[in-house]
């Protein structure tokens, strides 16, 4: 019998966007860690969530490697402030070397500033237009028939 590595995904942003990642993640085999600056904020956490909860900043380094960076396969940053996600990607990637960085963004023409590494960016607005067009596909469909 094989062992699988229980991959390790940190959160930093306790927000709907992040509490829903999380909510999602952890029914995988995996070890997740959120991280956010409120306390209030994990009250979002459903009462079975397995994950560790860590109060603090998301773009404090050593924060970030007392919380187990160094372990982590996966990062998010999915904060509501576009400049915080940049930071705690970019720690992320270039100082702990996280093989998978995501990063929220709300203004499309900040990705010029991740260009050169690798970071994959996470848009809310296109994922639900795109979550629309699959959804009304049909109705597209049965319009065009008639």
């Amino acid at each position: 019998m094989l062992f699988q590595k229980m991959k390790t995904i940190i959160i930093v942003g306790a927000g709907e966007f992040g509490m829903g990642l999380a909510n999602r993640l952890s029914t995988r085999n995996t070890r997740m860690i959120v991280i956010d600056l409120s306390e209030e904020a994990f009250q979002r956490l459903p009462g079975v969530f397995a994950g560790e909860q860590v109060l603090g900043d998301g773009t404090d380094a050593e924060l970030l490697r007392k919380a187990g960076i160094s372990q982590a396969q996966i990062f998010v940053a999915a904060t509501g402030d576009d400049n915080v996600n940049l930071l705690a990607a970019q720690i992320a990637e270039r100082i702990y070397h996280v093989p998978e960085v995501f990063l929220r963004l709300n203004d499309k023409s900040k990705e010029k500033l991740i260009q050169n590494y690798h970071m994959k960016p996470i848009y809310p607005f296109a994922l639900s237009a795109d979550e629309f067009d699959r959804l009304t596909e049909k109705l597209y469909e049965e319009v065009s028939a008639s």
